[in-house]
Order: structure tokens, then C-alpha cells, then sequence
């Protein structure tokens, strides 16, 4: 960082006679205003028409980024927006809001001048009068990543990002605390485990994933957080919409959410030899199977047309790939009268979600006509959003046929056993010491059966849920939920579970299973594109 150093200039003229004398004196200008509120030191901007914030008198780089950021021009939008009022200005100034001031008004909200408008350093830092008069570590005001959802619904302050982003009009925190970022099983399971951390822990995810080396309140903290607003936006700014750290827009395992959406697709298997351990399949493998990249098991001979390897959700067609639908903005209307309700901000970061009866998106299961397919058609992909339920429908039809061919579970036990119906109960059945050792979970060798598991696993729906936590011979098999009903890659996981019905049967010897069908219905949406990619003996190899 580098210090401004701010200069007057005093001339004094003085004249002798016929003579003038000119005295040039040269004093040192403070690097800050006096707060308008004195009683909060909030200091606000030192130049109100370059924007030149009193921080960034200091911190040229912030400033600079920070500068580029919707956060700087808060106070001229909420002008523009048609529907300012008073009630707004604490969200659009530096106020009590963001902070950890601890007042019930603050900033802008006790003085209403123009050095406070729009969302700057101390809006999230807070007060920054004791740091500038005496510069040190130790009264260095530093920001909280920690997302307070405590009092959202009360009168209780609310510091963070929640302190301005909830509500019915800016629900992200609302909606984040509700997804499996904000409230999910990921982060107590990664507890204790470092090599599950950088994806599941709020500390881990930003050093390691993004190397983010800055200082923040909790930074040292033994405390686990979530993955919190600041893992994916950088509250600085940067060249990403959104203020995100990484694009969202790379096909690669570089984009943003495929950093963490991509640990593992494909065998071999790394199982314990432990009596009833669980086999670990597929995991987080959502932007490997949307990028048709080192994804799934391929049967011996796997024939497969390589211009679907790509998914049409991860072509050029898709720019915005995993946002496109898991973070899509929707107005919600009053179904009677049409006045505004609700603006989801797409933070539950689900596709398709559930609504409630009054058609506001809410997590859990449900029915598929009681799902909002509204990103799927304001993206473009689709027409209408009965014409992309339809797809997803004809796409959950199809794949729960070729999983009822491989294992039925008749019982509901989640086991594989002599009840079911399908082509990996017919080896158990058999019980042969070849099939035993096909169906063998304690061994880390890769067989044409565990195979075909691996991709039933991978492309399980909601329908067949047990392909994710199922048992044989007393061992368990799972993945870390990677298909999303299929969607992600829908013609490649049908081509695989197809191929793999094919080769556990010509492997060990099987007949046809009830209601044997391999067809596939489900037809390319008009006018895709997809990149061609080559296949040679199983694995790609290029991409033209």
C-alpha cells in the first residue's frame, strides 16, 4: 500500500516599498475530515466529488477496485430507482448497517451528509477515525465475514453482509442460510478433516481456493463457518460480475463453482478394507459431468456419439454454465393481483426448486409440476417452462428405467439382496464366488458391476435415492449426491447407464431383466450447438 500525503500552500505577500517579497510556506494536510459524526467516527469519503474515500487515501489499491463496484454508485441508484425513501438510505450510506458500531443510527442515519453516501470501507469495516489518527495493527478496524443471520425477523442489528442483503427484496442471506452453503451437513462432516475443509469450511475455502490472504475479524478463529458470502464474492471488487473471485463463465475446473463441484468422477476406487466402511464413489462431480470432463466409468467398448460427451447445459449455448440455473433472479407476483411479493435472488442455489403455494421458492422435495422451471427459459435453453418440464420429465423417465435394470429395490431397504428385481440382485442371487467377487466393496479393484454402480450413482434421481447410500454383502456404496436428477449431463449418463446395463450382462452372463429397454428418448433442444470431442479407447483425449 502506499500513503498520500496531502499539502497546502500559504503565500504570504509582503511589500516593502517599491519591493515585493513572497514567502512560500508549506503545511502538511491531515489524510482525513473531522467525522461528521464525531460521537462514531465514521469518517465517509475525504473527496465527495471524485469519490476519493478516506481509507483510500491509504489504501490505493482497495480504492481503486472498490471504486469499480456497484457498492460505489449505491447512493445515485437508489436516486434512480424511482421508489427512494428514507427507509433505504441506511443500505445506500455508511450508517449503523454492515458494521459492528453497535448503534442503533449511526453515520448517515445522525448526519445526513454527502461524505456518507454510498456503500463504502466503513459500511462493512466500521468506524475508522480512531485508526487514521495513530495507524496501528492493533486499532486497525477489520470487517466480519461471519454472516450474522441472528434477528433478521426482530429488531436485533445485524452485522455483515445481512445487514443490508435480506429481505423481500435482496433475500441473499435469507436464502443462503436455507441452502447447503449456509445450513448443509457439508461443514460438521468436514469437521476435523483437513482434506474436506477447502470446500466445506468458510477459513479453508478462502485460502485455499481462492488464496485470499487479507485480514478479517475471525481470521485465526478455531470457530468453522460455512461457506459465507466473502468465499465467493470479494468484497473489494475485481474484473467478475458480481464482485465474485472467479468467472462463472470458464468451462473449466477453474469456474467458480467447479473449483469445489469437481473432487472426483471417475474410479479407480480407494476403498477400505474395513468390514462395513463405505465406499466413497463420485464426489461433488456436478461441473465434471457438465463439462463431459474426466467423468464416469466407461464399460469396455464404450461406443458413444462424442458430440453429446459435452452436455448441451455446458456449451456455448450455456455461457453462464452452473449459474444459468442455480443462481437465477425471479420476481414473485401476487397470482391475484400482480403486485410485487417476493425477489428471489436465487441463493437457495437450486435449478429447479420446490414453490410453496404461493409460489415462492422453498428447499426440499416435491412433486416436478410443483417446480419452477423459470431459469430453464429465461436463459434462452428453453422456449417456455412447461416446455422444459417436459424435458426434465421425459429425462427422469428415462434414466429411472435403465436404474430399475440394473437394481430395483422391491423392498426398500437399500440393500441388494434376493428381493429385488434387476441385473445386480440376479448376481447376488446367484451368489457365485465370481459374483461375490465382482460386488466385492472391500477391494479397490475396478469391476464391470462396481462400474456400473458408479455410474448409477452418478446419475441417481430423486426417485432412487437408495444408488447413493446402498449396501451389498454388508458393504456400503456411495457418492456425494452428483447428478441433480440427471440434468447435469443428461445424454451422456443415459449412454453410460445403457452401456453398463449391456456389459454387466455379456460379463456375467445375464439375462434380459424385467422390462429390459435401453431406448433413449430424450431429444437435443433445438438450435444447440456442442463442441465436438474425441473419444479413443475410453478416455477423451482432445476437444475441437
Amino acid at each position: 500500500m502506499s500513503t498520500s500525503r496531502w499539502f497546502a500552500i500559504a503565500i504570504g505577500v509582503f511589500a516593502l516599498g517599491a519591493c515585493t517579497n513572497e514567502k512560500i510556506v508549506y503545511k502538511t494536510r491531515e489524510p482525513f475530515n473531522p467525522p461528521p459524526d464525531s460521537v462514531n467516527g465514521f469518517l465517509g469519503y475525504f473527496t465527495v466529488s471524485t469519490k476519493q474515500t478516506t481509507c483510500g487515501n491509504c489504501h490505493v489499491g482497495v480504492q481503486t477496485s472498490w471504486a469499480a463496484t456497484k457498492h460505489s454508485d449505491a447512493w445515485v441508484d437508489l436516486q434512480a430507482s424511482g421508489h427512494a425513501s428514507s427507509s433505504c438510505n441506511a443500505c445506500h450510506t455508511v450508517s449503523q448497517l454492515g458494521n459492528d458500531v453497535g448503534k442503533a443510527s449511526a453515520g448517515y442515519s445522525v448526519k445526513a451528509d454527502s461524505v456518507y453516501q454510498d456503500v463504502q470501507c466503513e459500511s462493512c469495516h466500521g468506524p475508522g477515525f480512531t485508526h487514521v489518527q495513530s495507524p496501528t495493527a492493533t486499532n486497525e478496524p477489520l470487517a466480519s465475514i461471519k454472516v450474522d443471520t441472528v434477528g433478521l425477523d426482530t429488531a436485533k442489528i445485524v452485522n455483515g453482509c445481512a445487514g443490508c442483503h435480506h429481505g423481500t427484496h435482496e433475500p441473499f442471506v435469507d436464502q443462503w442460510k436455507q441452502s447447503a452453503h449456509g445450513s448443509g451437513p457439508g461443514l460438521s462432516h468436514a469437521f476435523g478433516n483437513a482434506a474436506c475443509t477447502p470446500c466445506h469450511e468458510g477459513h479453508a475455502a478462502l485460502t485455499v481456493k481462492f488464496g485470499v490472504t487479507g485480514n478479517f475479524a475471525e481470521k485465526g478463529s478455531t470457530d468453522s463457518l460455512h461457506i459465507v458470502c466473502v468465499v465467493c464474492h470479494d468484497p473489494h471488487g475485481g474484473p467478475n460480475e458480481g464482485q465474485l473471485r472467479a468467472s462463472i463463465s470458464t468451462p473449466t475446473t477453474d469456474n467458480l463453482c467447479v473449483r469445489c463441484h469437481s473432487r472426483s468422477g471417475t474410479p479407480p476406487w480407494g476403498i477400505a478394507a474395513t468390514v462395513g466402511s463405505t465406499a466413497r464413489g463420485a464426489h461433488g462431480a456436478q461441473g465434471l459431468l457438465v463439462l463431459g470432463q474426466n467423468i464416469g466409468w466407461f464399460p469396455p467398448n464404450f461406443a458413444y456419439d462424442t458430440t453429446l460427451i459435452v452436455s448441451s447445459h455446458g456449451t456455448e449455448a450455456n455461457p453462464r454454465l452452473c449459474a444459468t440455473c442455480h443462481v437465477a433472479f425471479t420476481t414473485i407476483t401476487d397470482k391475484l393481483t400482480g403486485a410485487f411479493k417476493f425477489q428471489s435472488v436465487g441463493h437457495l442455489f437450486q435449478a429447479v426448486p420446490c414453490t410453496d403455494t404461493a409460489g415462492l421458492p422453498t428447499t426440499g422435495s416435491c412433486a416436478v409440476t410443483q417446480r419452477d422451471y423459470s431459469a430453464c427459459a429465461t436463459s434462452g435453453c428453453h422456449a417456455t417452462t412447461t416446455a422444459a418440464q417436459s424435458a426434465y420429465i421425459t429425462i427422469i423417465q428415462n434414466l429411472d428405467n435403465l436404474l430399475d435394470q440394473l437394481w430395483d429395490d422391491v423392498d426398500s431397504n437399500g440393500i441388494i439382496d434376493t428381493l429385488d428385481t434387476g441385473l445386480l440382485p440376479a448376481m447376488v442371487k446367484r451368489g457365485t464366488a465370481a459374483d461375490t467377487a465382482a460386488l466385492d466393496f472391500s477391494s479397490n479393484v475396478t469391476t464391470v458391476a462396481k462400474g456400473a454402480l458408479w455410474n448409477a450413482a452418478l446419475a441417481a434421481t430423486d426417485d432412487k435415492q437408495y444408488f447413493l447410500s446402498g449396501k451389498v454383502y454388508g458393504r456400503g456404496f456411495a457418492t456425494h449426491m452428483a447428478s441433480g436428477n440427471g440434468v447435469h449431463n443428461p445424454f451422456l449418463l443415459q449412454a453410460l447407464l445403457s452401456a453398463s446395463i449391456d456389459a454387466v450382462r455379456s460379463t456375467y452372463a445375464l439375462p434380459a431383466p424385467p422390462n429390459y429397454d435401453t431406448t433413449i428418448r430424450a431429444t437435443m433442444p433445438p438450435g444447440v450447438r456442442l463442441r465436438v470431442r474425441q473419444v479413443v479407447s475410453g478416455q477423451r483425449v482432445s476437444s475441437r
